[in-house]
């Protein structure tokens, strides 16, 4: 029999029993499905709850939307949208419901996942998914949704690789086995593409293990804290300076409501919001050390915009960008349409599930129509409400009143006490509050008490600030040098796990981070997508039969240099033959793309690189020459595309402790700390208007990362040198 998540036992004691149509499938697998499958019953993955995921280690994964639907209530219109006939409302199509937890598993919630997607478009093929339709047989869906549209091949093709339909009749254990067969479910050997790594990463996402008490090094509360940890008041706001522990009072919290919400549902969910994605670790890290005993997977851990997604998904409600629109209006529009919709929700308020309680960190940076969504429709009354954040960093420009928050939550709790106290970031960060911020917030004391004298004396303040103001052309060597400098002299015993890269534009950031790796070699743990990837996720588009595809010519040719001087005994070049050479090609065009802008560093790289594929560099150059025009074109679409699912991934899956140095944009490392922070000042951009109004919240949020030593690399801002040279000078 084949093994559930939760058992069938506890699926019976749930508060919200299983529809018909669940059930009826439940017991069909149970029945047909032996103990090598792993059921998974409606599982919270960061927000998206499929109805049934199956898995076998060595083989795969399906996902299965169950819809209980009278199908004669619903027709597909000329674009082939599902209508209810009813009331003519347009739902989101089951077909594309399914998909959307397909695509989640690969760009959000699976570790690795993603990257060997990039790597091999094959691994796609590791999920499979299928709509189960219970109040239906195979042959109505048949002349529903196929027959129509059996002269449309580009659909036709979609649905053989992409979806399957399963009618009440298809709940027999011939034609199940034959879908699973055709899934790569059952097969004579394990597949090559789900590997016991993968394997493992979707059972911790699936299943995480149960925290036990101590497994961390547990906190020690201050009586401040402990209030706000054990307070039995439902509704509160909690307003702390930069290193006070919000975040770590954030998670002892969570636990505590978790546990008095087990008083009432025996099967508590608690909601943990952000608006940094890269918080999500952050806080899990933060959990870990609570010295509580709790399941960790009834934690959902996401950030707002990720969060509505994924509840519109599960209502399926259709998510629709009009065709045309442009980048300055499309955030205006999604915020009016979907994530600040008030009306939308309150529409859908009887078919949301509810969480048993709702905390909220980093609230300076969430609409107020955010918070009315989230406290109204996605919280049970009952349950806790708590909100955590710090006004001065607000570098979205929200609207503040009486230099604070506006939130829908009265009165206010305060962490004063800064753990860095000791420090003279903390001098630093009152300092700018004073100079900088001016009357726009009040000034921070960082302390309960006032006073940080000891007999009468100040107390000598640990680490390091420097300030540095630099008008160079190669504003990456000069970076580079600095860093790598400290490194290999070991200033102040400094190693790379210890720093931070911080800056503002991704476009520093992410030539920095290819500098780095080739001139130091060695790894970096980066927020942003590395550039051999940016030009792997364009090369898969190119291979042996895309004859049509611009590209082709040149992508032809250095296959089949690729095939004589690597692949020698090859007639042609097989499916892994094309990955691993559009790796080689990703590697030297990424390498080239650094020796054209600092020849004299990465000239005998490339050449070396070179040699390793088989090629001269005077011929890899002549081969770049050739096709300069449309390689050129290949390089600007390469470097002007959007890898925002990359970046995403990225930000999900990052951890601090990873041994490497760190690269991230400020607003991605908002909520994080590190020891050694290099915080990049670069002219400020005037086009970026709305991006500037925030600047000044964006540059303390910056210097607040640091935990020890801060150096500050001003790069030709000449008005934050005016204003950040006398800040630091008085307290180095």
């Amino acid at each position: 029999m084949a093994i559930f998540y939760p058992c069938i036992e506890k699926i019976n004691q749930f508060k919200v029993q299983p529809t018909d149509g669940e059930r009826s499938l439940l017991n069909f697998l149970e029945r047909t499905l032996n103990d090598s499958f792993e059921i998974y019953f409606n599982p919270f993955l960061n927000g998206d709850r499929p109805d049934i995921l199956i898995m076998r280690k060595g083989y795969g994964v399906m996902v299965i939307e169950v819809k209980d639907w009278n199908l004669d209530n619903f027709q597909l219109n000329e674009k082939r949208k599902w209508v209810y006939t009813p009331n003519n409302s347009v739902v989101k199509s089951p077909i594309d419901q399914v998909l959307k937890y397909k695509n989640n598993l690969f760009d959000l919630h699976v570790a690795d996942l993603l990257q060997v997607k990039i790597k091999d478009f094959r691994n796609f093929n590791i999920v499979s998914c299928a709509v189960y339709f219970h109040c239906a047989s195979k042959s109505y869906l048949e002349g529903m949704l196929v027959e129509p549209y059996k002269d449309d091949k580009k659909y036709q093709t979609f649905l053989k690789y992409n979806i399957v339909f399963l009618g009440h009749d298809s709940l027999n254990q011939e034609d199940f086995n034959i879908l699973l067969k055709n899934r790569y479910m059952i097969a004579e050997r394990p597949s090559w593409f789900f590997t016991d790594k993968l394997y493992d990463n979707f059972k911790r996402l699936l299943s995480p293990p149960l925290h036990l008490r101590s497994q961390g090094v547990p906190y020690s509360y201050s009586q401040k804290q402990k209030e706000i940890i054990y307070s039995t008041t439902l509704e509160q706001r909690v307003r702390g300076v930069f290193g006070s522990g919000k975040t770590t009072v954030l998670a002892a919290r969570a636990v505590q409501a978790y546990k008095r919400a087990l008083e009432r549902n025996n099967n508590p969910r608690v909601l943990i919001l952000t608006f940094n994605i890269t918080l999500k670790n952050f806080i899990h890290d933060k959990m870990n050390r609570v010295d509580e005993t709790f399941p960790i997977e009834n934690f959902i851990i996401i950030n707002y915009h990720q969060f509505i997604n994924a509840e519109l998904n599960n209502l399926n409600i259709e998510f629709e960008i009009p065709e045309g629109i442009d980048p300055e209006h499309l955030s205006q529009y999604l915020e009016s349409k979907y994530y600040g919709n008030i009306k939308l929700f309150d529409e859908h308020k009887d078919e949301i599930t509810k969480y048993d309680a709702v905390l909220i960190d980093e609230i300076q940076d969430y609409h107020r129509s955010w918070m009315e969504i989230v406290k109204n429709y996605f919280r049970d009354p009952q349950g806790d409400y708590v909100l955590f954040g710090d006004v001065k960093q607000n570098i979205y420009g929200q609207s503040t009143q009486n230099k604070d928050v506006v939130t829908n939550v009265r009165g206010v709790n305060d962490l004063k006490y800064c753990y860095r106290s000791d420090f003279k970031v903390r001098d630093l960060a009152q300092s700018f509050q004073k100079n900088i911020f001016k009357g726009k917030y009040d000034v921070d004391d960082f302390s309960e008490n006032g006073t940080y004298s000891f007999f009468g004396q100040e107390q000598e303040k640990k680490g390091y600030i420097n300030y540095m103001y630099l008008q160079e052309d190669q504003p990456v060597t000069t970076l580079y040098n600095i860093i790598r400098g400290n490194i290999l002299n070991k200033n102040s015993n400094i190693s790379p796990n210890d720093i931070t890269i911080l800056g503002y534009t991704t476009s520093l950031l992410r030539t920095f981070d290819l500098y780095y790796r080739y001139a130091s070699r060695e790894k970096t743990n980066s927020m942003i997508e590395t550039v051999e990837i940016m030009y792997m996720t364009h090369l898969n588009y190119i291979g042996k039969n895309s004859d049509n595809n611009p590209h082709s010519g040149w992508f032809n040719n250095i296959c089949e240099h690729f095939k004589k001087k690597l692949f020698p005994n090859r007639q042609k070049l097989y499916d892994n033959d094309i990955i691993k050479v559009r790796q080689y090609v990703a590697m030297l065009f990424s390498i080239y793309d650094l020796s054209t802008n600092f020849a004299d560093t990465f000239d005998s790289r490339l050449a070396e690189e070179c040699q390793k594929c088989g090629i001269s560099i005077d011929a890899f150059k002549a081969f770049r020459k050739h096709y300069a025009k449309i390689l050129d074109r290949f390089k600007q679409e390469v470097y002007s595309d959007s890898y925002k699912n990359i970046r995403d991934n990225k930000k999900l899956h990052f951890w601090m402790n990873s041994g490497t140095l760190k690269i991230s944009t400020i607003n991605s490392f908002k909520g994080w700390e590190s020891e050694v922070v290099f915080l990049i000042l670069e002219p400020k951009y005037e086009s970026s208007t709305s991006f500037n109004l925030s600047f000044d919240e964006l540059l303390y949020t910056g210097l607040t990362r640091c935990r020890r030593n801060l150096i500050v690399i001003n790069f030709g801002n000449q008005e934050y040198d005016l204003k950040m040279r006398p800040l630091i000078e008085r307290i180095k």
